[in-house]
């Protein structure tokens, strides 16, 4: 089920006129504004949505093992769904990849637990893949920038200079 809504929402994002409206929402609500989208409804329908999908983790165990939502419930998906949503970079292939290797951790706790490693070892180790990553990509953008900066200079540089003028 959850390899058939990444699809659809890929094909939807990518492949709309919904998507584009959502995601120049997303960029820059001035900029969707100024285009005629309403930026703000949009901004709502992707709340609304990303909450409906949000909800589709707990459905197995609402619908399927206690059929109702009470104490037994499990906690802390959201953040690890930030944290997916986050090492995934957005985008529903990279969340299906983050996906599984948060889901190999998590199933490979209790297998750790029989050979005495603490249970918090996978947290710790999904935490630093976390940060590892944000960090990565910020030093990347950085880079990037700064070499974007590099090349507009060196491209400005010999047309400020006005040619044949003399002291």
């Amino acid at each position: 089920m959850a390899l058939a809504v990444g699809v659809v929402v890929a094909l939807v994002v990518n492949r709309t006129r919904f998507g584009f409206a959502l995601r120049a929402s997303g960029r820059s609500g001035s900029a969707a504004e100024a285009s005629g989208i309403p930026a703000r409804r949009m901004i709502i329908q992707a709340m609304l949505l990303s909450g409906a999908l949000a909800g589709l983790v707990g459905l197995p165990q609402v619908l399927g093992e206690d059929y109702k939502f009470g104490e037994s419930f499990t906690s802390g998906l959201g953040f690890s769904g930030i944290a997916v949503a986050l090492l995934g970079r957005n985008s529903p292939f990279g969340i299906g990849i983050a996906a599984l290797l948060f889901a190999f951790l998590d199933r490979a706790g209790p297998s750790l637990q029989r050979q005495d490693i603490p249970p918090s070892v996978v947290v710790i180790t999904q935490g630093v893949i976390v940060l590892s990553v944000v960090v990565v990509n910020e030093v990347a953008r950085r880079l990037l920038l700064r070499a974007e900066d590099r090349r507009v200079a060196r491209a400005v540089k010999p047309a400020a200079e006005p040619q044949g003028v003399s002291a």
